[in-house]
């Protein structure tokens, strides 16, 4: 498979850039292996080691589509509503997510999704974007960073199936996977090494940033879907010495202060969101910017979260129409890691289906080998991220699973029964009106 070099930035310019027109795309991704011949790839036997299903093979064209102007602010108030309710959650703590990198996981997800479960998953994750519509479209912004000259990206997408012969994959699924996601298709038995290279495929595309993502193969899971991104830019202006200032002091959320080094610069784009003003500030190439946003005296990161949230206000808009003027700024350098599960955040927004044993519908994705009743929903979201900010550039990773899990049902038993074990009201009844001749309770069998 044609190994692509891409990589990530952050929350803010991601989401921004996805508003950027781009001609070239990726030469399509591989097709998944046939195995059984029929509309589904099936797991045939067991496996002692990870087979690569889309090495070398050729894919079927899949057109990338920019974004609209209303698609952009979709993507964008989804990412907001995400980063408020993870904040309500991890309050006071550093925070940060990758909406394009859960995007491109829940993306490759919610084409195995059918019915209201689906319905949830295009409102909650893509702000109300059809899943046909958002395939082109993350194809697009994946092709964008591929044609990316001055900064160096990685995006890398990936599936990990169980081959226990008893669930087997559609076509339709995995065809969009790696035509749209350009997906690697592994199968796997789900043992302790299969573990470790799930780690060691995250590591080495995440440039070694997000060197663990999954702490166990969880119960029930059949299915990986994997995303990792990592971005490596510098800064379009070199700091000069003089600008750079050790021992700066660093007010905490919580009222205490710390020793930091702050980085001077001027720039050229400013705009106000919410109860804050930001800053654009241009990686080498002018094609990617980190963006700052500074609440007002007495605000906090989380009000301004929330303020934008609440007022559906585009944030990619705000930043796309920065006035140029010019801005004195002042960036720490920091280091930061993140990881949080995310199947609590999405049921808090509203996307419950999906995580129901008993109601999500799967039904696109895979089956039961023989047919019969099956329950396939999603377990686990894992997101962890990582960003380094300093004089000369950025560095930042991210890397999203969604943990799918199968068993086959339960058959539900209707059958009515009852069982007189403890005391209970009987009687004789005249059958054509049943009227009761005898009526009694019987307490005691002594």
């Amino acid at each position: 498979m044609k190994k692509k070099v891409l990589r990530m930035i952050g929350i803010l310019s991601a989401v921004m850039m996805l508003a950027s027109g781009c001609t070239n795309n990726r030469n399509s991704g591989p097709v998944p292996e046939r195995v059984d011949g029929g509309d589904a790839v099936s797991a045939q036997g067991t496996v002692t080691e990870t087979v690569n299903l889309t090495a070398g093979r050729t894919g079927i064209e899949a057109e990338a589509q920019m974004p609209s102007g209303e698609e952009t602010a979709a993507l964008s108030e989804a990412a907001v509503a995400l980063l408020n309710q993870v904040l309500q959650q991890k309050s006071g703590e550093n925070t940060l997510l990758s909406p394009v990198s859960i995007d491109f996981a829940l993306g490759m997800t919610e084409n195995g999704a059918a019915g209201e479960t689906l319905e949830q998953m295009e409102q909650t994750v893509n702000g109300g974007i059809s899943s046909e519509n958002l395939n082109p479209l993350m194809k697009h912004l994946a092709d964008r960073f591929e044609n990316s000259e001055d900064v160096n990206w990685n995006i890398a997408d990936s599936i990990w199936f169980k081959d226990d012969g008893q669930v087997r994959m559609k076509d339709d699924f995995l065809n969009k996977a790696v035509s749209f996601y350009d997906a690697e298709v592994f199968l796997a038995p789900f043992d302790n090494q299969t573990l470790a290279d799930i780690n060691n495929w995250t590591s080495k595309e995440t440039n070694g940033m997000i060197p663990e993502v999954l702490d166990q193969i969880g119960e029930n899971a059949r299915m990986y879907l994997i995303n990792a991104i990592a971005f490596d830019g510098e800064w379009e202006e070199e700091y000069e010495e003089d600008a750079i200032h050790e021992d700066r002091e660093f007010t905490n959320l919580d009222g205490s202060t710390s020793n930091v080094t702050m980085m001077g610069s001027t720039e050229n784009r400013y705009f106000t969101v919410a109860d804050a003003e930001g800053f654009i500030k241009p990686y080498k190439g002018g094609e990617y910017s980190f963006v700052g946003i500074l609440p007002k005296e007495g605000k906090t990161p989380a009000d301004v979260i929330k303020q934008m949230n609440d007022k559906k206000i585009d944030l990619a808009k705000a930043v796309r129409e920065a006035e140029y003027t010019e801005v004195k700024v002042q960036i720490p350098e920091f280091s930061n890691d993140f990881d949080i599960e995310l199947s609590d955040t999405y049921k808090a927004l509203g996307m419950n289906l999906p995580f129901s044993e008993r109601e999500a519908d799967f039904s696109e994705m895979m089956e039961a080998v023989g047919g019969g009743p099956s329950s396939i929903w999603i377990g686990r979201i894992i997101h962890k991220t990582h960003i380094d900010v300093d004089r000369k550039g950025t560095r930042a990773a991210a890397a999203t699973v969604v943990e799918m899990k199968f068993r086959n049902a339960i058959e539900i038993d209707e059958t009515k029964r009852i069982c007189l074990d403890r005391p209970f009201v009987y009687a004789i009844v005249e059958n054509e009106t049943g009227m009761p001749v005898f009526i009694g309770c019987q307490n005691s069998m002594e």
